[in-house]
């Protein structure tokens, strides 16, 4: 899927979500209610990780982003155990302790530099006036994951959409990684509120 399709399929995704988000967070009086709360909390993490799966680099970025991390973090403990008169062995130690530092710091670092990336690709969202009464799930939240479904196996590719290589697609990219954790929020807060609405139409408090 071409990455500028990508992006304007995810803005779509995203907009519909903050619709249903408003809804649902406008329709009850009372948001302290497990089931209202559990969706309104996957919801909100879904757009995080939506606005991830927008930031995620290409393939080709990556490497030579990786490359030039690790080479510059080799060279600069060189450069300071020289400056500290280490010997051969101090300075090896050195850039060993150097890239150790380096790949316990790139999560928390690559993952912020991703939302960051990614909210500047997405943008933001329009504000939202919620519903005054919510009598069944949102429609723009089964609106979002229908497209959400869609741009996954568009991403994925015609050719691999069986189970076995969905699953690999999701091991292997991250940006599909991504949206299947998408999905599965969605589902999730989709499921949480058929369930408070059960519990309203059996007059559960």
């Amino acid at each position: 899927m071409a990455v500028r399709a990508l992006h304007a399929e995810l803005s779509a995704v995203r907009a519909l979500v903050a619709d249903g988000l408003a809804e649902v967070t406008g329709a009850t009086s009372d948001p302290g209610r497990f089931w209202i709360r559990s969706a309104c909390a996957r919801l909100t993490l879904l757009d995080e990780v939506l606005v991830e799966a927008a930031g995620v680099p290409q393939a080709w970025i990556r490497l030579p982003v990786a490359t030039v991390a690790c080479f510059a973090t080799v060279a600069t403990a060189v450069a300071l155990a020289g400056l500290a008169g280490l010997g051969i062995a101090g300075t090896l130690l050195a850039a060993g302790v150097a890239l150790l530092v380096l790949a316990a710091a790139t999560p928390w670092v690559w993952r912020r530099a991703v939302r960051a990336l990614g909210r500047r690709r997405l943008g933001g969202l329009p504000d939202k006036s919620p519903a005054v009464l919510l009598h069944d799930v949102p429609e723009s939240l089964i609106r979002a994951r229908g497209r959400l479904v869609s741009a996954t196996l568009r991403q994925a590719g015609s050719g691999h959409w069986s189970v076995a290589e969905l699953r690999h697609a999701a091991r292997a990219d991250p940006v599909i990684r991504r949206l299947a954790h998408a999905d599965l929020l969605l589902c999730q807060a989709i499921d949480c509120l058929e369930r408070h609405l059960d519990d309203l139409a059996n007059g559960w408090p």
